[in-house]
């Protein structure tokens, strides 16, 4: 070969080399980040990217979305969400609900004044009219999500079943909302509380652990171990009978007979205002008089009457302290949950209640 030909040769070879770098390193900067495998990258609450009017995050459902900042209308059909707005001060920009409370309408009023968007299924044509800044929903209905995306609304998917999730939650919320200090107060004290109560809960000797179940909204349906109040359970140092169950719902039927079977120390019943059920019920029907939570009184309603404690959220930790309180009296006295909810309602409401007005 010729001395021109074998420059020409190289000369080739070194262009399409730079043409195949080229290709990767362009096909690179357009990556989705939900392909990527740098988990920092499409870890929920990640900032994609940021304007001085718009921020791009990953949900908690692992979806990309670009937000406007600061939204001034936020909607939702999941009715876990008012809290976490609340908490974070920005309550009063929620200008679209399903269900609300009695307790959360005392605090933030603007709520009786907002458009009915659907009760856990989102009314498309209702969010389509109403036009909000921003929709928030559960994660794990992808298909709301999507269908609120589509007709041009911003849809923020969380998700709550974990203290780690919880945490992720306030973190997106509070970048997606402008009120990340805020955000930052209220993980500080979750995570405070969820570590204090840690900290009680491995102080109990095994042979002194309690057995214990939490029941939903109608007897025999039981939180599991991938339940919030199945962890809450654990949490506050409880073995959770129901930890294993397999289940593909929320709330499984366990049963009666299973119940029987597992005689558990301790019977915890929803507050939620769906129970159709009290611990009266329970106590008075003969078929439950055997078990060692009937026999002893320690059929217990979670508090509290106005605000339950066991709603996915920062109270969540309440709930672990009132169920410390009941199982374990000698790890956090009644003075002790007394102070620790004090300190909650100043920090998430602004403003100290009584066990009175509480209800608990």
């Amino acid at each position: 070969m010729s001395r021109t030909g074998l420059i020409k040769k190289t000369a080739a070879v070194l262009l399409a080399a730079l043409l195949l770098l080229s290709s990767i390193t362009i096909t690179g900067c357009g990556k989705n980040p939900a392909d990527s495998t740098d988990p920092g990258i499409n870890a929920a609450g990640t900032v994609i990217s940021e304007t001085d009017t718009e921020l791009t995050v990953i949900d908690q459902a692992g979806r990309e979305v670009t937000v406007m900042k600061d939204p001034e209308s936020i909607a939702l059909c999941y009715r876990v969400v008012i809290r976490f707005l609340i908490n974070l001060g920005v309550g009063d920009r929620i200008t679209g609900i399903g269900k609300s409370e009695p307790f959360l309408e005392e605090l933030q009023p603007s709520l009786k004044d907002c458009i009915d968007v659907g009760k856990g299924v989102a009314d498309i044509e209702a969010l389509a009219e109403l036009k909000p800044d921003l929709f928030i929903h559960k994660a794990s209905d992808t298909e709301t999500l999507e269908a609120v995306q589509k007709i041009g609304i911003p849809a923020i998917g969380i998700d709550v079943e974990t203290p780690e999730e919880m945490v992720t939650a306030l973190e997106l919320l509070g970048k997606v909302c402008g009120a990340e200090d805020k955000a930052q107060e209220l993980i500080e004290y979750y995570q405070g509380s969820i570590e204090r109560s840690r900290s009680l809960a491995d102080t109990i000797s095994d042979e002194d652990r309690v057995t214990a179940i939490v029941m939903g909204s109608s007897i025999g349906k039981v939180a599991d171990g991938s339940m919030l109040q199945g962890r809450m359970l654990e949490t506050a140092g409880a073995v959770n009978c129901a930890a294993d169950l397999k289940a593909t719902e929320l709330w499984p039927a366990a049963g009666t007979e299973q119940i029987f079977s597992w005689d558990p120390d301790y019977i915890f019943i929803t507050g939620s205002e769906g129970a159709v059920y009290t611990a009266e019920d329970i106590y008075n029907d003969p078929a439950w008089s055997e078990l060692k939570a009937v026999k002893n009184r320690h059929v217990v309603m979670i508090p509290s009457e106005r605000d339950s404690w066991e709603f996915p959220g920062v109270i969540s930790a309440l709930g672990i302290d009132y169920m410390m309180s009941v199982m374990y009296p000698d790890l956090l006295s009644e003075s002790e949950l007394e102070k620790n909810v004090s300190a909650f309602y100043e920090l998430a409401y602004g403003k100290a209640y009584s066990r009175e007005e509480l209800g608990y």
